[in-house]
């Protein structure tokens, strides 16, 4: 029959002509989203983010309390490091509302915005200073240190490379009387014969 001849001579499997025919050749693979290649937040910037949230909060919290503890002498009552995020929100969609961002602190205990952002100011430009003596501190070690570095370094190679120098300059002092062959011995120069006296006559 010519359905069951069609059924016999059709095999399973890939087309002969597919990727899976071809010898040598590797099957797709996806690529995972976790690989070397993929997407994702950097390490550093992630954590350079949450130092500078957490250096905001810092500040935001201790800038209130110390203009409070100059303004009125002693440090506002409510003003804590957790209730400081809450505050910051506040401060940034109005700067100037100081009694709106610490709402359970009694308004005679703060300070005007004025003193608070004078604080806050003053101690970011303390941390830039503080940062920037620390890099040059850092960065004129590590000079220092790798000046001594090479020092030692020539100090270590100088005697290895007079050796070196000497070591040829030597081998062809010590050489030389080996290879040239002595000259012969010359006779000696035959004397000159002694010249005839003659004798004078006597008057």
């Amino acid at each position: 029959m010519s359905y069951d001849d069609r059924e016999r001579h059709h095999h399973p499997g890939p087309h002969p002509g597919s990727r899976g025919d071809h010898p040598g050749h590797e099957p797709h693979r996806t690529r995972s989203a976790s690989g070397g290649g993929g997407g994702g937040i950097p390490d550093g910037l992630l954590v350079g983010v949450l130092a500078f949230l957490l250096g905001l909060t810092v500040f935001v919290w201790t800038a209130t309390g110390l203009a409070g503890l100059l303004a009125h002498g002693s440090w506002p009552d409510g003003v804590t490091f957790a209730r400081t995020p809450l505050a910051v929100r506040e401060l940034i969609t109005e700067p100037h509302d100081i009694p709106g961002a610490w709402p359970s602190t009694p308004r005679g205990q703060l300070s005007g915005y004025g003193l608070f952002w004078g604080i806050f100011i003053s101690q970011l430009m303390v941390l830039m200073v503080l940062t920037v003596f620390v890099m040059g501190t850092i960065a004129r070690a590590r000079a220092v240190r790798q000046a001594k570095r090479i020092r030692h370094d020539r100090a270590q190679e100088s005697p290895a490379q007079q050796h070196q120098s000497a070591g040829p300059a030597d081998a062809t002092e010590t050489a030389a009387p080996s290879t040239t062959a002595p000259l012969p011995a010359q006779p000696p120069a035959p004397a000159e014969p002694a010249a005839p006296v003659t004798p004078t006559p006597e008057t």
